[in-house]
């Protein structure tokens, strides 16, 4: 018996209620989120547009939505605008995820686990813009598995324009069409609306590329596990080279490899770039919490994964130094990262074995 999708929902709402109390501003000690900080921006508080009159280290979408929030007067109703926003994109993330495993036939049970009793969704949907992303990445990968190339390559485009990192699946997914014509009309669409709005913000603000994209080149170390390997910031540019070998080296692996179906391959490349990147926020599980869902995997990893990946909050703010090496939540950070590392393990043996089992029925 499947369970009914009203019990999800009703987890799911309550879930989300949880987050939005949590990191509520008003709250005397409210958790932290990148979403109230936003609202002391200077761009927020003189209401000029981002990209165009101020600088926002965001992709273009991101910005838009923090633009159209921030037109309340109050920062609550700022909060609460900023909040539907996400809970509209959380409600589209649950319906696609529970289409695709009831295609799949994974249990549900599994939804209600990773989308809606994860510590990590209750302390990070109402955070940042990762479930934004997440929502657009799940729907584009369910409508090209429904054949529905093109409108597909536009929701692939606009998730793009939340968080840059799906652009790494692009060359797996083309993988997947046929023919010649299509994959190149996947590619031209995928990239060129992303391609025209950065260029007409680029043609408005010469500085936004520095301001948005290589903004990020200039942070250091933060979350990442080979902290421990590199502790004194003096070596962080090292560790960047070390962390772009490292990235390189595991998409390879992940294009090459021919036994694993859009899902798997899709999860894979998205924890090969949590695991070796030299920023991994926790808020980025989110990224990886549909899709273990919809691969119907239960990982004994999972659950050390919520617990490090929890602490990381959770103490951030106690710490003197949190991103120091030997800070608790750099603690937390290793012992997340080791536990990342023996969940693609696992779902990479998993997913040998379902082709193992495949091969052997065609001779039984």
């Amino acid at each position: 018996m499947k369970l009914d999708r009203k019990i999800i929902y009703s987890a799911a709402f309550i879930s989300f209620l949880f987050s939005y109390l949590i990191h509520h501003p008003l709250l005397r000690k409210h958790v932290y989120s990148d979403i109230v900080s936003f609202w002391f921006r200077p761009f927020i508080t003189l209401h000029e547009p981002p990209y165009i009159q101020a600088s926002f280290e965001y992709p273009p979408l991101a910005g838009f939505i923090t633009y159209v929030s921030a037109l309340m007067k109050t920062l609550t109703s700022y909060y609460t605008v900023f909040s539907l926003f996400l809970f509209v994109f959380y409600i589209i993330l649950i319906e696609v995820v529970i289409r695709i495993s009831s295609n799949r036939q994974t249990p549900r049970e599994l939804i209600l686990i990773f989308l809606a009793l994860s510590p990590s969704i209750i302390l990070y949907t109402v955070y940042n813009f990762d479930i934004i992303f997440a929502s657009l990445l799940i729907l584009s990968l369910y409508l090209f598995e429904r054949k529905r190339h093109f409108l597909s390559a536009i929701l692939f485009s606009v998730a793009a324009m939340v968080k840059l990192v799906n652009l790494i699946l692009l060359p797996f997914i083309l993988m997947y069409v046929r023919e010649w014509r299509s994959r190149a009309l996947y590619a031209a669409v995928s990239l060129g609306l992303f391609g025209a709005v950065n260029l007409a913000l680029w043609a408005i603000n010469p500085k936004f590329i520095d301001q948005t994209y290589l903004y990020h080149f200039q942070w250091g170390l933060e979350n990442a596990w080979f902290i421990a390997l590199f502790p004194n910031p003096d070596s962080w540019n090292t560790a960047k080279l070390f962390s772009a070998f490292l990235l390189c080296y595991g998409l390879l692996k992940v294009y090459l490899c021919d036994f694993m179906d859009l899902y798997q391959r899709t999860f894979m490349a998205l924890s090969v770039f949590l695991l070796t990147n030299y920023v991994f926020t926790p808020q980025m599980v989110l990224w990886i919490l549909p899709l273990l869902a919809i691969l119907g995997a239960l990982p004994y990893s999972y659950f050390a994964l919520e617990f490090a990946n929890a602490g990381i909050i959770l103490t951030w703010f106690e710490s003197p130094n949190p991103t120091r090496f030997g800070s608790i939540p750099q603690y937390f950070a290793i012992l997340r990262g080791i536990v990342l590392f023996l969940m693609i393990i696992e779902i990479y043996q998993n997913s040998k074995e379902v082709v193992k089992d495949a091969s052997l029925e065609k001779y039984l």
